[in-house]
């Protein structure tokens, strides 16, 4: 857009003028119209935004999602480097986020020390906690995402209903992780309010 307006102050007649001060309008209202999309349809999302891609698991290297991501081992170390992390094996979750930037969930042993831990002791169990997984996201569940937890829809509805809800409707966000824990938000009608954390 800033190129727009530069190429309308730089035009020398008005025939270039009027057509750069059309792309510019024409380029807005596109723009608006595909925040609007995105805000209220997850699927629009999804195609033009992408999704989050897992890049190392357990500290495994997934280089079939290197591959499609177009990210090679030496930005992956680099990446790492950047968070503070010299071995990959030192990881247990790296996601590449849509916006290009690595998130990184150390192994158990490497994390730092909370209050929490200093309280109830740190957790060491070999499964750990793991990233949550987003199953539902605006009303609409992810079915790729259920399937990858090993749950099913009835598992899903188990836990609607354990949260005082039946209806997908007022579910704003709802993810697990892989112990099972849940977090959830009720957000989404105006006239429901609450907020569901187990």
């Amino acid at each position: 857009m800033g190129n727009l307006a530069a190429n309308m102050i730089a035009s020398r007649t008005i025939k270039e003028w009027f057509f750069s001060c059309y792309t510019l309008i024409l380029f807005s209202i596109i723009s608006v119209i595909a925040a609007i999309l995105s805000l209220k349809f997850r699927l629009f999302r999804r195609i033009t935004n992408g999704e989050p891609i897992v890049l190392i698991h357990k500290g495994i290297m997934l280089r079939e999602n290197l591959r499609k991501t177009k990210v090679n081992l030496d930005i992956l170390m680099m990446l790492l480097r950047e968070k503070g992390y010299f071995s990959y094996s030192d990881i247990e979750f790296a996601i590449l986020e849509t916006t290009g930037k690595l998130s990184i969930l150390p192994k158990q042993e490497n994390q730092s020390v909370s209050k929490v831990d200093l309280v109830e002791g740190p957790d060491l169990s070999p499964e750990g906690q793991g990233p949550f997984v987003e199953i539902i996201i605006d009303g609409e569940i992810d079915y790729d995402k259920l399937k990858s937890t090993k749950h099913d829809e009835r598992w899903l509805q188990v836990q609607l209903n354990k949260l005082g809800t039946n209806s997908l409707e007022d579910v704003f966000y709802l993810a697990v992780n892989l112990q099972g824990e849940i977090i959830a938000d009720l957000h989404r009608r105006e006239s429901k309010k609450g907020r569901a954390n187990r």
